[in-house]
């Protein structure tokens, strides 16, 4: 896992301190350590520790503690790691004031092609992390972060999903993404469900679509793929339909937000994400701009004119606009790049 930009974590950084987040006496657990969620929060909180003087101890839980290995020269000795499966670990050591589980595998090889990792990873590790806080002798803040997928499907006329929209009502299936979905619907559950008896103070955090360092390339997230395409390939090359809206906010801004929130310790649901959206081909072409290269469209069903589904969610007004926003999407893109140069 290579190391985050600097300039990055210094805007995340600067949010802190610009909307006065108290996390001074804070001590995390934190599921899902080596993901993309869960390594910005990671780097981030270091690095709000290094740049202010502060000692929140944070504690990671990953299946694979080998993706670290490039962390070892920046990781502080607050730092402490368990490698586990949080599917089976129902005990750890300390005391801890907030809990943040964003361990659900979304990628190929997390996953490993196993439905049953993908449900488990997020039901069962809730449970289990639900069960180490509710031994803490205060009830602590615990974060899930949920996902836009748990929304029934959107009218094509709905531009901005909003917080109130009914959830789906989804049983087992052989789809990765109905799985995916019904794991957070039924986590989301379990963490109301502690908060009502009085266990935790649990938010839902329903993160959407981002864009930066450590996005995977070459899986089901088509910015990503653009981006791959930018480095790789003669051409961007767009396989789904070019007229689906998306919104890509960039991890600056995810982290920013999420640590806010922590910082809030407002239990309830909340979205994560950008609010403007962008149908796909304009994402792709912009890619292109920066990479020079042309769009290649190898979508066959068009002719189909199916509505379009926009997955873009009501900006939560409770969350500061992330700084992120002050520089264009087309520099982001330009500073993503430029650290994939360097690092991948």
């Amino acid at each position: 896992m290579k190391s985050l930009p600097k300039a990055d974590l210094d805007v995340v950084a600067k949010y802190f301190q610009e909307n006065n987040v108290d996390l001074e006496n804070a001590s995390f657990l934190i599921s899902g350590m080596t993901g993309f969620v869960g390594s910005w929060l990671v780097d981030s909180l270091v690095h709000i520790n290094k740049e202010f003087g502060l000692k929140i101890p944070i504690t990671g839980i990953t299946r694979n503690a080998s993706k670290i290995d490039t962390w070892n020269n920046s990781l502080p000795g607050n730092v402490k790691i368990i490698e586990s499966d949080i599917r089976t670990l129902n005990k750890v050591e300390g005391s801890f004031t907030h809990f943040v589980h964003t361990a659900t595998p979304t990628t190929s090889a997390t996953r490993a092609g196993d439905l049953v990792n993908v449900f488990e990873s997020s039901v069962l590790g809730a449970r289990n992390l639900l069960e180490i806080a509710k031994k803490q002798t205060v009830p602590p803040i615990f974060l899930h972060t949920s996902s836009g997928a748990v929304y029934k499907k959107s009218p094509s006329h709905l531009t901005n999903i909003p917080l109130t929209w009914p959830m789906q009502d989804l049983a087992a299936s052989e789809s990765v993404d109905v799985e995916y979905a019904r794991a957070k619907i039924e986590t989301e559950k379990l963490i109301v469900a502690a908060t009502s008896e009085g266990f935790v103070q649990g938010i839902n955090a329903r993160l959407f679509s981002f864009m930066g360092p450590r996005v995977p390339l070459q899986e089901h997230y088509s910015i990503g793929n653009f981006m791959h395409s930018g480095m790789y390939e003669d051409e961007i090359k767009l396989s789904v339909n070019p007229t689906t809206v998306r919104s890509y906010e960039h991890a600056t801004d995810m982290a920013s937000a999420l640590i806010y929130i922590l910082g809030l310790g407002q239990p309830g649901v909340f979205h994560v994400g950008s609010d403007k959206g962008k149908e796909l081909i304009a994402w792709a072409e912009l890619v292109g701009k920066v990479f020079s290269k042309p769009v290649k469209n190898l979508y066959v069903d068009n002719a189909q004119k199916t509505d379009i589904i926009p997955y873009v969610p009501e900006h939560d007004e409770r969350i500061p606009r992330g700084l992120g926003e002050l520089i264009s999407k087309e520099e982001q893109i330009v500073n993503w790049r430029n650290w994939l140069s360097t690092n991948h």
